[in-house]
């Protein structure tokens, strides 16, 4: 066993994996553990009614910005690293100067629409129609935001990328509120204190990048290639179209447990958002076993990208299959110890929370599936194939979509959760289906197997 796991460190491509994929996972934990004590903040002073309203907020928010960055956040991921990898830093300029001014108009245009709309919105949803108009103002600091810790993401530095990435928001969003909470107990603390936050990672973000990037370009390679913004958008639209299927998967079953009426909201029992809330907490529990998942696929976008452009495609087999055997044995321990302590874990959050021990147990579970499949959807991303990850995605989100409709009204959150769970196994197993078709290989990995699947 040792020699096994001394031989793969001395493997370059695995070591680079172990080693930054390590940075980035201790990140992970750390933004998932800031996650889990913001959740628990608003849970203890605003109640699971005060958490989904919170909740609803930053789900509106998300959609228009998801719609302003237009792609170009995760595009940028692959033109950063392949021009940085022959050092073509003047390239580099030219694209993010492009991509920024086309992100401020789309933001500007998007900020108009929703605050001119927010009543229209927040009845749709149940959602508190103060949110949504001040939301509007803040589509540009979050949408900057983004472009900038993806940018960091191609230029390999994954340590800043995780920070921002994971920890940042949560972060300083955990700060506000306890500075705020002890002026006042108003219940749009929460979002203000998550659009403060806002401000802060947005100017710091760009300022780490602008460092990062000036000392980059010292050593640096005369060549320029100035693609012009229609190129750039040829490229990323087809990313934002598979980021929009994705935030449907991802946040979906939120705002239609807003949107629909359960049997426990039918009865009385609760509101909309006191079930979101709960849902919420139950949903980023099981986050917690996609911690491994998440941080070894920040470093192996990047590279996927690199062996690609060098059409070194045994690398990039490798090096899948070596990504794919670190996320399962770093996620299977996580989603037993789910499974076995579902009860106190959501326990903690307060008694009406239990309600939700079910939900986490299925969503958990779901996780191994990902786990599983590996980083397939990283590397149709990163190798060309956008079209093919933005169809499945398609599928996967009908799925989503047409699950929750028909067992939310039935099943409440638990409904939810089952839609939920179905469609990302589904999702997942396609996905590893179109690297075969694609590549000629599969990402899954079987235990204690030393043969690669092909």
């Amino acid at each position: 066993m040792l020699k096994r796991i001394k031989y793969n460190l001395e493997d370059k491509d695995f070591a680079e994996l172990f080693n930054k994929g390590g940075l980035a996972f201790l990140y992970r934990i750390g933004g998932q553990l800031l996650g889990f004590l913001l959740t628990f903040v608003i849970a203890y002073f605003f109640g699971a009614n005060g958490l989904g309203e919170y909740v609803l907020a930053i789900v509106v928010l998300r959609v228009f910005v998801l719609i302003a960055k237009f792609g170009l956040d995760t595009a940028s991921i692959k033109f950063i690293a392949s021009f940085a990898s022959e050092r073509n830093f003047e390239s580099i300029r030219l694209f993010r100067e492009k991509s920024l001014i086309f992100i401020t108009f789309t933001s500007i245009l998007l900020s108009l629409l929703m605050y001119f709309n927010s009543a229209f919105i927040a009845e749709l949803i149940s959602a508190n129609v103060h949110h949504i108009k001040i939301n509007a103002f803040f589509i540009l600091p979050l949408s900057f935001f983004m472009f900038h810790y993806q940018n960091l993401r191609g230029l390999k530095k994954i340590g800043f990328y995780s920070f921002f990435f994971w920890m940042s928001q949560a972060l300083f969003s955990l700060i506000f509120i306890l500075i705020f909470t002890s002026f006042s107990k108003d219940s749009n603390i929460p979002l203000y204190a998550y659009l403060s936050s806002l401000i802060i990672i947005s100017i710091f973000s760009l300022v780490v990048f602008q460092y990062l990037f000036n000392k980059e370009k010292k050593d640096k390679n005369e060549r320029v290639e100035n693609l012009n913004i229609k190129d750039i958008l040829l490229v990323a639209s087809p990313l934002m179209l598979a980021q929009a299927v994705q935030f449907i998967m991802s946040w979906t079953d939120k705002i239609m447990l807003g949107a629909l009426d359960t049997p426990s909201v039918i009865a009385g029992l609760t509101t909309n958002t006191a079930e979101i809330g709960v849902y919420h907490t139950a949903f980023k529990l099981s986050m917690f076993a996609t911690i491994s998942l998440l941080a070894i696929k920040s470093i192996a976008a990047p590279k996927f990208a690199e062996l690609y452009r060098n059409k070194d495609f045994k690398g990039l087999q490798k090096v899948t299959h070596q990504s794919t055997k670190l996320i399962f044995w770093t996620t299977l321990p996580l989603v037993l110890i789910f499974v076995f302590f579902s009860e106190f874990l959501m326990g903690i959050f307060g008694e009406e929370f239990k309600i939700g021990i079910l939900s986490f147990i299925i969503l958990s579970s779901g996780r191994l599936v990902v786990a599983f499949s590996g980083a397939a959807g990283n590397l149709l991303q990163m190798c060309g194939k956008q079209v093919v990850f933005m169809n499945v995605a398609i599928i996967g989100s009908v799925i989503n979509i047409v699950l929750n409709y028909a067992l939310i009204p039935v099943y409440g959150i638990n409904g939810s959760a089952i839609a939920t769970t179905i469609s990302i196994v589904i999702f997942n197993l396609l996905l590893v289906y179109f690297v075969k078709k694609e590549f000629g290989f599969y990402t899954f990995y079987i235990p204690f197997s030393k043969k690669i699947i092909k």
